[in-house]
């Protein structure tokens, strides 16, 4: 599975919607729509009722959330039935228990996601990685566009890719993070499934800027 799901982060707001439409125009089916509450990273991003409005005024796609937020439920809460996936951090919870307990009580209602920043090793969640249907290796430190890919993110995701063939998991690996035309490839190479570009594709988008991504 080779897809590029574009995230709206740095667009403006009055011009998600019509970025969405000719995003999907392009041959797009996937979008990631980034949540921030400004404390467990610094900016906010786009609001629960945007993701409505679009999803309401665009044709179908899949849609996933990344909520970079410190009370990760009252967000899933609002999103159920409007997304199809809802990533959470690894590391706003305090320990696994909670994170599992968070699991059990949403993973019948939604399809879940789970996030590492670049300093979280995948040794710490691989063993909880089966009650997730999405690993999202973020390859920047979250909260802002435009940043530089971490080399380093490559490794997590070839451990992350090993690790899921050895155990035969369903589990679908997601990198977001200075994804353009130079990066896509290695992490592609690496395993991952879906790649997130931000500004590399959305500030001038273009089907051969797609192109480059999937080559």
């Amino acid at each position: 599975m080779k897809k590029i799901s574009p995230s709206l982060l740095s667009i403006e707001k009055e011009k998600r919607l019509d970025m969405t439409h000719t995003l999907l125009n392009m041959g797009i089916d996937w979008i990631h729509y980034d949540y921030m509450d400004a404390k467990f990273v610094e900016n906010r991003a786009i609001e629960i009722k945007e993701i409505k409005e679009i999803k309401n005024n665009s044709q179908n796609h899949i849609m996933d959330i990344h909520i970079m937020a410190y009370e990760p439920k009252k967000i899933v809460e609002q999103v159920i039935g409007v997304v199809d996936y809802a990533t959470v951090h690894y590391e706003v919870f305090k320990d696994q228990n909670e994170l599992l307990d968070f699991v059990k009580e949403y993973q019948n209602k939604i399809k879940l996601g789970l996030s590492i920043k670049p300093n979280t090793d995948f040794l710490e969640v691989q063993n909880i990685l089966k009650h997730f249907d999405l690993l999202l290796i973020m390859s920047v430190e979250p909260g802002k566009g435009g940043q530089t890919f971490i080399e380093h993110s490559l490794d997590k995701i070839k451990s992350a890719r090993d690790f899921i063939n050895k155990n035969n998991l369903d589990i679908l690996i997601q990198v977001d993070g200075g994804i353009n035309n130079f990066t896509a490839s290695k992490c592609f190479n690496a395993g991952a499934d879906v790649l997130v570009s931000g500004s590399y594709l959305t500030l001038e988008p273009s089907v051969q800027k797609l192109k480059n991504l999937l080559d």
